[in-house]
């Protein structure tokens, strides 16, 4: 059957020659596209032109070889031209898997999701978790390539889906804290709740410290007492996370207390304190600071200040708080009242005896 038996075999030496200029425009082509491409921002077109450069060689001589092998068997049986068509189908297969995988191998070694990220955790998190996913996608191509190759040959894969779908399953179970704690990487990966060098602490849990590692499996955080923690990935996805690092402003709130002597003195004393913090740049003005009598205690009238300073600084924090109280000591002081401590007073009824 085959549509050269018509011919001389001058044709031969035309396909062949068909066959290189074809090869030799398209390695021209690609080259010229691939510098062109270099300069753009994106990498998907390097990425795709990449993936296809080697493979399409290969496709073509492929192609040629198949030609030349209809030409040069005379007497094409419909047997031989299935066999010449089914193997040429595998070869294509082939050729696009390969073409997919080396995508992939391109892709993962420019990591491009990479550039755009400048902090440790993104880069840690982001290279661990796409190089799994680039993996599985990998088998996933092999396995399928596999078993078109298989069907195509005759082979049943019925069995083998079957064995692989309760084998799939077993394995699933297996590892389903693996995938739980996977999948929680990617949560924080895109939810972004910490990153690493942030104090984070969990009012669920007796979580407190510096994030110091964020892994596709575990969580590394550093406690005050310069323990570690190893936390699973699917433990954020189950507890209260309190981020301390992303706070806007840190808080004054305290609660001062005088003597019941003094109490005529507490609007004044309340006035001046109240000066005293919308006169402190180092105290948020947009948040206008409060200072208002609280209530009557066991041993003290009591007045509380509650203001934002403008530092997150947790060092600068305590420096502007010491600054201030020392301040409000010294506003009682100058008003000749005292700051109430516990006392106890005892009361004597001494009776005359008659």
């Amino acid at each position: 059957m085959s549509i050269f038996l018509e011919y001389p075999h001058s044709n031969l030496i035309f396909i062949s020659f068909i066959a290189i200029i074809i090869f030799v425009i398209k390695n021209r082509i690609l080259s010229i596209v691939l510098k062109i491409s270099e300069k753009t921002s994106t990498v998907y077109d390097e990425l795709v032109l990449f993936s296809i450069k080697t493979p399409s060689s290969y496709l073509i001589i492929i192609g040629y070889s198949f030609i030349i092998l209809d030409y040069l068997i005379k007497n094409n049986t419909l047997e031989i031209n299935f066999i010449l068509s089914s193997a040429l189908f595998l070869l294509i297969i082939l050729t696009i898997s390969w073409s997919l995988i080396r995508g992939l191998n391109y892709y993962l070694e420019l990591k491009p999701f990479i550039k755009n990220l400048s902090d440790e955790d993104d880069s840690t998190l982001v290279t661990e978790t796409y190089e799994i996913v680039i993996r599985i996608t990998k088998i996933i191509i092999i396995v399928i390539t596999a078993l078109i190759v298989m069907q195509e040959i005759g082979l049943s894969i019925s069995g083998l889906l079957a064995f692989g779908g309760v084998g799939g399953l077993i394995v699933g179970l297996a590892a389903k804290d693996l995938l739980s704690n996977f999948f929680g990487g990617m949560m924080i990966f895109f939810d972004r709740p910490f990153r690493v060098g942030e104090f984070i602490k969990s009012p669920d849990r007796n979580i407190e410290g510096i994030v110091e590692k964020i892994g596709w499996r575990l969580t590394v955080v550093r406690t005050f007492s310069k323990n570690v923690l190893y936390i699973p990935n699917t433990a954020f996805s189950s507890i209260i996370v309190e981020n301390a690092t992303r706070m806007s402003n840190r808080r004054i709130n305290e609660t001062i207390g005088i003597r019941y002597d003094d109490l005529s003195k507490m609007t004044k004393i309340i006035e001046d304190v109240k000066d005293i913090l919308d006169k402190n740049y180092d105290i948020d003005q947009s948040q206008k600071a409060k200072v208002y009598f609280k209530s009557f205690s066991a041993s003290s009238c009591d007045f509380f200040i509650y203001a934002f300073t403008v530092t997150k600084d947790w060092e600068e924090f305590l420096r502007i708080k010491q600054d201030v109280l020392l301040k409000i000591a010294e506003v009682i002081s100058n008003h000749e009242a005292e700051i109430a401590y516990p006392t106890t007073s005892v009361f004597l009824n001494k009776e005359k005896s008659n």
